[in-house]
């Protein structure tokens, strides 16, 4: 019943919302004609005003960026009454004028804007000029780099202000003018920089060519007193180092005749050096060469010779690199001189057709070496039992054979024959490693699934057997979930392989019934937990409607109880699903919802009991309480409140105390207690009504006594002080007021008209008090 009225309200309130939302107004749209047309004045008048403070020269920023806010104000004004303008002829005309004001304003403000931009920008470049012009002028004395580099930051800063400001051109002729001066000024400061780098950089290159031109005079003087090879190799790399330097400096050829001649010079010195060079190889002849290459070239046809032999010993092997790679570098290192002289050049082809036959006969050994690794791995990867160290071996393997292919010459006709084989294998090494891969990943695959499977089954088999904790549950559900990530990481198998894809189906089934055995266990569990739970729940409860219903019960203990039969219904609402999984907690759900329907009924009269005492025990209380304060309150308002708060609880206490029991008349043998002794609310109520009584006389006389003291007393007091200030007017207006308030008390309560009341240092009645204001009156009236 509770439920259906929330929702029922719940209804009313989306109802209401919806019916809400759907008559809101536009945002910003004006609701009346009215108030569009006060928009729109106001909004004008503020574009006038701001429009007025922008017409001085120059213009603040502040005054320009008010103006464009009064502008789109004004536009806002317009569009909030867009729907008004078909309705009504004199909202029309308003808006007609305050477009055609809107159109000239806008544009005047825009115009002002645009001037005060120009001159912002005029005084930017003219900032920026004045310093460039300085700047420039001293470059003539100050040729450093660093002062160029300043002049061109500058120009180049110079620049980019006049392109920010060039869109302003149009706006005005005078500063279009002064931009076409700027870029002429610009031009000339560039023209100079460019000049002044040329005149820099000629005379830097000139510098450099002439020390690259000495080096090479003084290399060519060394080697021409007495050769050698360092001698020259020095004079061959002085030659580079000088061409390398004309290369660098021929854009400045064009534009520059005096650079343009030495450069000419020292090509001329360049042909001259190289033809002494040739000379002097030639002079050398290849009895020079000899002496430092011939007995490299002997040790290594000794390892020509060994390695011709059908197995060479590792030390013949490793002499054999050692000879080539010193063959090697003397080749490397004559070869300038061979290009230079046909003998030695013919020497060397002799030297290196054995260096050939030596590195080829090496490399298809290193090849061969290379090639049985590989197959002594791949034997390896196709054992039954191989380790993940087997495959990266035999990766490791192909890559070195890869990486041998690379350095060896494959056209060689002697390599090329160990070549072909060798990429082959690489090619059968791969499938071979990539088939056996797979085997050996399925084979894991199905021992992880069967692993994950067994662990499972296990848990799920302890949970049966045994109460088991939450914990247990929880490790059986996740053991199951973790076939499904196991499964998940093979799922490339199932596409592949038809018996693991049957395999992983039969698993998945596996998977379901592990899950299904779980969640029955779990709502066994459930069943039994929540069967406890409610059967305690409702033992609280009743516990704490007991502690509700007695005598000396508390809100807070009602309160308690009322929670606790909340507490009871949201635990059938939770475990709702609960009774359609488990037939025996649904009956046992069934029979503690009658209970719970009784724990309702004892809450309903638990509450009125408390509500019974709260309105005649307590009030009576309370109310006796208040009745004696106010007897012994000297403030007369604080006593007038303290008899008036009693005699309300007492009135509550009879009306509806009354009320009450006649409603539910089970209430009338509730006991109520009244100074620690348990009373029937009857006669509670009739002590209220006793009490109730006892109180008019002195409440009347508290009311009396209050009118008197800030009426008619307040009145006299009043004239008295008037008439010591000498203000006979004033004071003759309180005494009237004076006795007119006593009037009015003598005629509302006649039985008091006798009563003294306390006034300074005496006491009179309100008749009394009377007659002085009246005698005043008289004087006063008499002396004007």
């Amino acid at each position: 019943m509770v439920r259906t009225s929330v929702l029922v309200l719940m209804g009313l309130f989306i109802l209401a919302s919806a019916e809400a939302f759907a008559a809101a107004p536009e945002a910003g749209a004006a609701k009346s004609i009215a108030e569009a047309t006060k928009k729109v004045e106001s909004a004008r008048a503020a574009l006038a005003t701001a429009v007025q403070k922008i017409e001085v020269e120059p213009p603040r920023n502040a005054d320009l960026d008010a103006a464009v806010v009064a502008v789109e104000a004004l536009k806002d004004a317009l569009n909030a009454g867009a729907s008004f303008e078909t309705e009504d002829l004199e909202y029309a005309k308003l808006v007609l004028a305050a477009r055609k004001q809107l159109r000239t304003q806008r544009e005047y403000v825009d115009e002002r804007r645009a001037k005060v931009h120009i001159h912002e920008f005029r005084r930017r470049i003219d900032g920026a000029l004045a310093p460039l012009n300085e700047r420039m002028a001293k470059l003539v004395k100050d040729s450093g780099t660093q002062g160029m580099d300043e002049a061109r930051a500058a120009v180049d800063g110079l620049k980019k202000l006049a392109e920010e400001g060039r869109p302003l051109k149009s706006q005005d002729p005078k500063f279009a003018q002064y931009l076409t001066e700027v870029d002429a000024t610009i031009a000339r400061h560039e023209k100079t920089l460019d000049e002044r780098w040329l005149q820099q950089s000629a005379q830097k290159q000139r510098g450099l060519l002439d020390e690259s031109r000495k080096s090479l005079a003084n290399a060519l003087s060394e080697v021409n007193k007495a050769w050698s090879d360092e001698k020259f190799s020095a004079t061959d790399k002085a030659t580079v180092a000088l061409q390398k330097t004309l290369d660098e400096g021929t854009p400045l050829e064009a534009r520059d005749k005096a650079y343009r001649a030495e450069a000419d010079k020292a090509r001329a010195e360049i042909t001259q050096a190289r033809r002494r060079m040739d000379e002097l190889v030639v002079q050398a002849g290849v009895s020079r060469v000899k002496v430092e290459l011939e007995p490299a070239h002997e040790e290594l046809r000794a390892s020509a010779k060994a390695l011709r032999a059908r197995r060479p010993t590792p030390e013949q092997l490793a002499e054999a690199k050692t000879a080539a790679f010193v063959a090697r570098k003397l080749v490397d290192k004559y070869e300038p001189q061979a290009a230079r002289s046909q003998a030695i050049g013919q020497y060397l082809g002799e030297v290196k057709n054995t260096l050939v036959e030596v590195e080829v006969a090496l490399q298809v050994r290193t090849l061969d070496a290379a090639r049985a690794e590989v197959v002594q791995a791949l034997r390896n990867v196709e054992k039954r039992a191989v380790t993940p160290e087997q495959f990266e071996e035999a990766k490791t393997a192909m890559v070195v054979l890869e990486k041998t292919l690379e350095t060896v010459h494959v056209k060689n006709p002697a390599i090329s024959p160990s070549a072909v084989e060798a990429r082959q294998l690489l090619r059968d090494g791969r499938a071979t490693m990539e088939r056996r891969r797979y085997e050996v990943d399925l084979t894991q695959q199905r021992m992880k699934v069967d692993e994950a499977r067994k662990n499972a089954a296990a848990l799920v088999t302890q949970i049966q057997k045994e109460s088991p904790t939450p914990a247990q549950l929880q490790e059986a559900d996740n053991a199951v979930k973790q076939i499904g990530v196991v499964l998940e990481a093979g799922a490339a198998f199932v596409k592949k392989d038809r018996d693991y894809a049957i395999y992983a189906k039969e698993t998945k089934e596996r998977m379901a019934e592990l899950a299904d055995r779980i969640n029955r266990r779990k709502i066994v569990l459930s069943a039994a937990d929540a069967r406890a739970q409610l059967s305690t729940r409702l033992a609280l409860t009743k516990e704490k409607l007991e502690a509700a219903k007695s005598i000396s019960a508390t809100d807070g203990d009602v309160e308690t109880a009322s929670k606790g039969v909340d507490e009871v219904m949201q635990f059938f609402e939770a475990n709702a699903a609960l009774e359609r999984q488990d037939a025996g907690y649904a009956a046992n759900a069934e029979r503690g919802r009658a209970e719970w329907l009784k724990l309702v009924e004892a809450l309903e009269f638990a509450k009125q009991a408390r509500t019974l005492r709260q309105l005649t025990g307590e009030a009576l209380t309370a109310a006796g309480k208040a009745f004696a304060l106010a007897g012994s309150s000297k403030d007369l308002r604080k006593r007038k409140e303290l008899y008036a708060s009693a005699a309300e609880k007492l009135r509550a206490c009879q009306d509806e105390g009354a009320r009450m029991v006649k409603e539910n008349a089970s209430l009338a043998s509730v006991d109520v207690l009244v100074e620690g002794i348990p009373t029937r609310p009857q006669d509670v109520m009739a002590q209220c009504a006793q009490t109730a009584e006892a109180i008019q006389a002195p409440q009347k006389k508290a009311d009396v006594e209050l009118r008197f003291q800030e009426g008619q007393r307040k009145a006299y007091d009043s004239a008295k002080a008037l008439l010591s200030k000498g203000k006979k007017a004033e004071a003759l207006a309180q005494l009237n007021d004076c006795i007119a308030e006593g009037r009015i008390l003598e005629n509302g309560y006649p039985d008091f008209k006798d009563q003294k009341f306390d006034i300074g240092n005496g006491s009179m009645s309100m008749l009394e008090l009377i007659q002085v204001c009246g005698k005043e009156r008289k004087a006063l009236q008499a002396s004007h």
